[in-house]
């Protein structure tokens, strides 16, 4: 039992259920393809970039790849076993975080099936930002940070713990800039702890010494941010994402959240229960930690791209206040067997070894290329719901048959897609929202709804002979652009799929 706890099991069952019900989501975002690009080109030149290397329009324009560490390993790991790596890889991250997180609810006293059904609750709402992408390096270390705020405050870690967040913020700098939200959360936690010092309420700051000690480490965690090959470009480009305007007009997961949508009304559900469990632990003064995820929450509601981050630090925050609702006294006092008295021991080095050779299973399958339902190689798919699969073969095919660096005029969201499939094609452009910046962005999105004659001044301009659009499912849907190429004398239609068309110029 020492090598196969209660959390082991659940691993397993978080991560076959991940591939089974998610075979195809890691690639249902624009950016799952570039970002391996971008891994691929790093070690083609063996060096960064400095200038943008996959676009006509921007072609020469500052540029650098801030998520590169994680671009790389996923290049790394397309290298080895193509898109069911990258599956198994997500799968092995989600859930050993929701193994990680039920092990301190099993510890806390929770039965594993009401465990099971709570980390799975909270997970699965975030399931809508399941996708082949660095920021799921996000969730994991933010729960993590998360943990350590909480642990701090019942007094289970030492400064030891803190000093570790020093080199993880190394770390997460160089997969991704989900490190600003960590090291705010952290400052929030002791701007609280501060408050209720003077408050006179539980605290783990009991001096002026104690809260510059804290103050400190978070200060040298910013400070390390860095130690990254770009310098203050990084901080540049995160606080350009983060102050965009655009994006929250143009782009669905920069919105703030919508009760029209699933993914909103999940997470919108989310947060009332955690809000229940929450008003469940009154009349007792809440801790600091405790009131953390509603800071997440209330970013949820004003940009939907906050809702995962939000239920992963809402997991690690109810492990620790559940024990102290009327609902758990509750059940302990009718002697319901689904609670138990609560033991330090949060788990086990010895337990990782049987996720860890079950993980190395699967890459050892896929790498040997042996097809194994479930956790063996050609699993992993690409959903033709959500791509243009059909456009494959004649979009490699142009790519073939012109020198390398030709251009072609595509969508937004059909860039990932072309430097996946054919990138030896230039793009017009793709989701890398710090490249373009707000004044590009806003004119695009002008050119696809409102003035498509533009269109006509990028083609003399560029000179390229091949556009790809993107269609709605709705045709009620379509953009003025498509309308505009539908009938436009100069370039006709040749191939067409379901989710987007390709044109032709008709005089090269």
């Amino acid at each position: 039992m020492r090598y196969f706890s209660a959390a082991t099991l659940l691993f397993v069952v978080y991560f076959l259920l991940i591939l089974l019900a998610l075979p195809s989501q890691p690639f249902n975002d624009p950016g799952a393809f570039w970002h391996v690009r971008v891994g691929e080109w790093i070690f083609e030149h063996l060096a960064f970039p400095h200038t943008d290397p996959f676009t006509f329009s921007f072609a020469d324009k500052p540029w650098v790849p801030q998520q590169w560490g994680a671009e790389c390993l996923m290049a790394l790991l397309s290298r080895m076993g193509g898109a069911d790596a990258l599956l198994v890889t997500m799968a092995a991250l989600i859930a050993g975080l929701g193994a990680w997180i039920s092990s301190r609810f099993i510890a806390s006293g929770w039965h594993p099936l009401p465990t099971l059904l709570i980390v799975g609750f909270g997970l699965s709402v975030s399931m809508f930002h399941f996708y082949a992408r660095p920021h799921l390096i996000t969730l994991v270390l933010m729960a993590y940070f998360m943990s350590v705020i909480v642990d701090t405050e019942r007094e289970r870690n030492t400064y030891r713990r803190w000093y570790l967040l020093l080199p993880l913020s190394v770390l997460w700098t160089n997969l991704h800039g989900g490190v600003v939200g960590g090291l705010a959360t952290l400052v929030a936690a002791l701007g609280g702890w501060c408050v209720w010092s003077i408050l006179k309420k539980p605290s783990p700051v009991k001096s002026v010494r104690i809260a510059g000690i804290f103050a400190a480490i978070i200060g040298v965690g910013c400070a390390l941010t860095l130690v990254n090959p770009f310098g203050l470009q990084m901080h540049r480009i995160w606080f350009s994402l983060i102050d965009s305007k655009v994006l929250k007009e143009v782009i669905t997961e920069h919105q703030p959240l919508s009760l029209q949508r699933s993914e909103g009304q999940a997470i919108f559900a989310f947060g009332i229960f955690y809000l229940l469990m929450l008003l469940g632990t009154l009349p007792r003064w809440p801790r600091v930690s405790w009131l953390i995820p509603i800071l997440w929450f209330v970013g949820a509601l004003t940009s939907i791209r906050h809702g995962p981050i939000f239920s992963v630090v809402a997991l690690v925050g109810l492990a620790d206040l559940l024990p102290e609702t009327i609902w758990y006294r509750y059940l302990k006092k009718h002697g319901d067997s689904l609670i138990r008295e609560p033991y330090a021991n949060l788990w086990s080095i010895r337990s990782l070894l049987i996720p860890g050779l079950f993980v190395g299973l699967c890459f050892g399958l896929e790498s040997a290329r042996v097809k194994v339902p479930l956790i063996g190689a050609g699993w992993a798919y690409y959903n033709p719901k959500n791509m243009p699969l059909e456009l494959i073969e004649p979009l490699q095919q142009y790519a073939a048959s012109r020198p390398v660096g030709t251009p072609i005029f595509n969508d937004a969201n059909l860039g990932g897609f072309v430097l996946g499939f054919a990138p030896s094609l230039k793009i017009f452009m793709d989701d890398r929202c710090e490249l373009y910046g707000d004044a590009w962005l806003r004119k695009y999105f002008q050119v696809l709804n409102e003035t498509p004659e533009v269109f006509d001044e990028w083609s003399h301009k560029w000179n390229f002979e091949r556009v790809l659009i993107a269609l709605p499912e709705k045709p009620e849907e379509t953009t003025r652009l498509a309308e505009y190429l539908a009938h436009h004398a100069e370039w006709r239609e040749i191939f067409r799929c379901p989710l987007a068309v390709m044109y032709e110029r008709k005089t090269p």
